[in-house]
């Protein structure tokens, strides 16, 4: 089972708008309902008006005022050995779930580490998917503490991933 974090902002980008953070969370439901997600926190600035969503949707929040402390605190709230790190504003593709099972029944799923990058919209990133930009990472929790950075493309660039997801994450906001 994942623990997810949705960054509602990082140190590389600026807040997303609620309603996107709610499309967010909400593609996450059946992947809970499948037993995939135990637990889910968002994470961002602070005043993002995170506590309100936290609390109609049942989950944890955490916002900081310094934007290269938002992800530490976020990894300190989750409670499973492997974290699902999702940028807000996205939406995984039909297929995740399928795609998330089979990985995580590997035993050294957070080891290993896998990437999920963004639906391809423009004409070079359709003719070479690989430039989509990275909007998730699966990993287990304790590397993720381990490389000590601030948002999700550091993250990636530290644990390089060995798996790239065929699932993708279209933009909801």
């Amino acid at each position: 089972m994942l623990s997810a974090i949705i960054l509602a902002s990082d140190s590389r980008h600026a807040p997303v708008a609620p309603d996107a953070l709610v499309r967010t969370l909400a593609a996450l439901v059946p992947a809970a309902i499948e037993g995939l997600v135990r637990d889910v926190t968002l994470a961002g600035l602070a005043g993002s008006e995170l506590a309100e969503i936290a609390d109609h949707a049942g989950c944890e929040f955490t916002e900081s005022a310094d934007a290269a402390m938002i992800v530490a605190h976020a990894l300190k709230l989750a409670r499973g050995p492997n974290v699902f790190l999702l940028r807000a504003g996205r939406a995984p593709e039909a297929g995740f779930i399928d795609e998330i099972g089979d990985f995580l029944a590997r035993s050294d799923a957070g080891a290993r580490g896998a990437l999920m990058r963004e639906k391809p919209e423009t004409f070079l990133t359709r003719m070479i998917p690989a430039l989509s930009p990275a909007v998730g990472l699966i990993a287990s929790r304790q590397r993720m503490i381990d490389a000590a950075k601030s948002d999700l493309v550091s993250l990636v660039r530290a644990l390089r991933p060995q798996v790239t997801l065929r699932a993708r994450a279209r933009r909801v906001d």
